[in-house]
């Protein structure tokens, strides 16, 4: 339970699994979990690094049965209620704002969610592939959210269609920020301005913004995905089932990778090819100015010097070219820029996060409150869920207690 970032309770959620009884299972997870179908399916699990049986090297499939539980103990049919209470705004549809979201709604307050995009759910939407998190799952797990009274409201870019201001004016005791760090690093590499070169979170919102199995933007047949991360194999898995040849490829081995250990078996059972201990040095043109190929050059741990000091480093001799004819690079990424246009009054990190009180997560605006990625740069998914219900608790205490 340690190990659960949302805090649900394992032990009795799994033994009444054992007893045959999913409905049960399925609300036990509720009273902490309020997307438990996104976790059952997309969550990193950090609760089974933390089971006792990982020292065996069997831990027990704690995010699988999580998603057994919601998929046949979940009630097809939501109670639908009005909240009277104070007004609270949350800017972000991702997983942190629709986390407190619920929260705030089942102490009573009137949530908005104010979403830029046309549809809801941020990156569970637009930054994870279909075969991770069915479009019609995440439609349910917000339709439950709606159903506690949360109002939800599109195509409203905070900052630009509503300033801060006028929540306020609009009578909101509170105004959660819940921007995620939708925004990929860039990468210093020559040749990134190609044609056919895309970026992470990019790719994988023109993929999900694509309806059929043929991708409704220029693909060519031979992809190289840069990246050892869940975007990188995200975007791997995805150009793999549209039928293109795919080559995953990092710098560090394939035990370093920060992604579970059977993501890298589906993947490799769907086709990817898996290069480690290779670092991309040139992106080169064809004839159009089109990715032509990728120069690489193969690395390996040496000690130089002598010292027991081991580091990456070169292959002399290693260089080669690869040949593809589309470039994705996923190496991370950040918050949009546009958050520091929000407010003059709101301050930020030297990386574009926002700053926040860290013992009540307030921003340095009066009664703004920043939560998820936007905050923390990058982490899990379950962490940001985790982060809303904090800042859902911290809202609550401001409003009601002033503190």
């Amino acid at each position: 339970m340690k190990g659960c970032p949302v805090g649900i309770n394992i032990p009795k959620f799994i033994r009444y699994l054992r007893e045959g009884d999913a409905a049960s299972a399925y609300r036990v997870i509720k009273e902490e979990s309020w997307l438990p179908a996104i976790c059952g399916r997309a969550c990193s699990a950090p609760c089974e690094a933390a089971c006792i049986l990982k020292e065996e090297k069997a831990p027990i499939g704690i995010r699988a049965l999580e998603r057994y539980a919601v998929d046949h103990g979940k009630s097809r049919s939501p109670t639908s209620k009005k909240n009277k209470g104070k007004k609270v705004a949350i800017v972000g549809s991702g997983p942190a704002g629709l986390s407190a979201a619920a929260q705030l709604a089942q102490k009573g307050f009137q949530v908005t969610v104010f979403e830029s995009l046309d549809k809801l759910g941020g990156i569970l939407r637009y930054g994870i592939p279909e075969f991770r998190i069915p479009k019609k799952i995440l439609n349910q797990e917000i339709e439950d959210i709606k159903a506690l009274g949360v109002d939800m409201q599109t195509s409203i870019f905070i900052g630009q269609t509503i300033s801060l201001a006028d929540l306020k004016k609009e009578g909101y005791a509170a105004v959660l920020l819940a921007l995620g760090a939708g925004i990929p690093k860039f990468m210093e590499l020559k040749g990134t301005s190609l044609g056919g070169v895309y970026y992470g979170e990019e790719f994988l919102m023109r993929i999900n913004l694509t309806s059929s199995d043929k991708p409704g933007f220029m693909l060519g047949e031979r992809i190289a995905v840069i990246g050892s991360g869940n975007t990188a194999l995200d975007c791997a898995r995805s150009a793999r089932r549209l039928g293109r040849q795919v080559t995953l490829l990092f710098r560090g081995t394939e035990e370093e990778m920060r992604v579970r250990s059977d993501e890298i078996k589906f993947a490799k059972e769907e086709g990817v090819v898996i290069e480690p201990l290779l670092k991309p040095v040139e992106i080169l043109p064809d004839q159009n100015n089109f990715v032509g190929s990728l120069k690489c050059v193969r690395l390996d741990y040496a000690d130089p010097e002598g010292k027991d000091e081991w580091q990456l480093m070169p292959v002399p001799q290693s260089e080669f070219m690869m040949d593809v004819d589309t470039v994705v690079i996923a190496i991370g990424h950040r918050p949009n820029s546009t958050v520091s246009k929000l407010s003059a009054q709101l301050s930020l990190n030297k990386d574009g996060t926002i700053k926040v009180n860290e013992k009540n997560g307030m921003t340095t605006l009066e009664g703004v409150f920043a939560c998820g990625n936007v905050v923390t740069n990058a982490g899990p998914l379950v962490q940001a869920m985790a982060s809303g219900k904090r800042a859902a608790q911290w809202i609550e205490n401001y409003v009601l207690e002033g503190k």
